[in-house]
């Protein structure tokens, strides 16, 4: 068994992903020995690594890794983020003992920066190598997402409710996407937004009660390809940066929009800011779906907990 698994999403950041790796693959002497699992579907991606942490008489278990030292993800936030929640769903939620690397070559690569990991790919992968001098395990947070009938997900950066999860939609839908595809997204979304009232609970406590247009659970500082939805928001601290806009005039957007973008929105009237373990959120009418490390995630009742330390990611 391979001490390195590799995976690749070809279509990471509409397709760049795909020519990322193709640059790399031949040129990267560190890659000799490694596995390499790149399938044409997330569901085919993850049987494959199965099949590698138990190793070929099931050794691994639930949760194990079946020596393997390292994964490495080649994409997008949200391919780091889906591998994750494989990861963590086998755990039974933590800690995973496989170390992961994030190469990034998706759309947002939020993580990535929040991680501090070189922009350059192949730099990252280098760095996500080698044994000298590269990355160095680190213990993250991960949130944790239960619904109705136990329905779980596991997000690494941010998870969010409201405009953000129409975002999400329209970044899917095309097929080529560049530096200025969340913002374009972003304002299309705002202008086609409708706030939706919800309750929301924060460690035991009521915290909101009307109209939502955001609300954002961050694990780390950053989302939409560089957004300062919480500052101050740290990886490892065991606490969420809870970031809540209740409704905002469409005047506002374009003074609003550059503050978030500066980090600079957090003493704005129309944003609420607190920080906890568990959030348990009610939306009192049709949402749209979640926004989960730039994915989507059907809307509904929720409780998003905080799992210190449930993933070590190598930075």
């Amino acid at each position: 068994m391979s001490a390195t698994v590799v995976i690749v999403n070809r279509g990471a950041g509409g397709g760049r992903g795909r020519k990322v790796w193709e640059r790399m693959a031949e040129a990267e002497p560190l890659l000799e020995g490694a596995a390499i699992v790149a399938r044409a579907s997330a569901e085919e991606a993850l049987a494959e690594l199965d099949r590698l942490l138990d190793g070929p008489d099931g050794a691994g278990g639930v949760g194990g890794t079946s020596g393997i030292d390292r994964l490495l993800v080649v994409g997008g936030d949200g391919t780091l983020s889906r591998v994750a929640d494989h990861l963590l769903t086998r755990a039974g939620g933590g800690p995973v003992a496989v170390p992961l690397g994030l190469v990034p070559a998706g759309t947002g690569s939020d993580l990535a920066a929040a991680l501090g990991l070189p922009k350059d790919a192949t730099k990252a992968l280098r760095h996500a190598l080698d044994p000298a001098r590269g990355a160095r395990p680190r213990p993250i947070d991960a949130l944790e997402m239960t619904g109705p009938g136990g329905r779980r997900r596991f997000g690494v950066n941010v998870v969010s409710a409201g405009v953000s999860g129409q975002v999400d939609q329209a970044i899917a839908a095309l097929p080529k996407r560049g530096a200025a595809t969340y913002l374009t997204a972003t304002l299309g979304a705002l202008a086609r937004y409708r706030p939706f009232p919800c309750r929301i609970a924060v460690d035991g406590e009521p915290w909101h009660e009307g109209d939502l247009l955001l609300l954002a659970v961050a694990n780390g500082p950053t989302f939409g390809r560089g957004m300062k939805i919480a500052p101050d928001a740290a990886l490892d601290d065991g606490l969420a940066d809870l970031v809540l806009v209740p409704r905002l005039p469409a005047v506002q957007v374009p003074i609003q929009l550059p503050r978030l973008y500066l980090g600079k929105h957090l003493t704005s009237p129309y944003v609420h800011f607190r920080r906890g373990r568990t959030i348990d959120f009610e939306p009192l009418a049709d949402m749209p779906p979640f926004d989960v490390d730039g994915d989507t995630w059907p809307g509904g009742p929720v409780t998003i907990q905080v799992r210190p330390a449930a993933l070590t990611i190598l930075a």
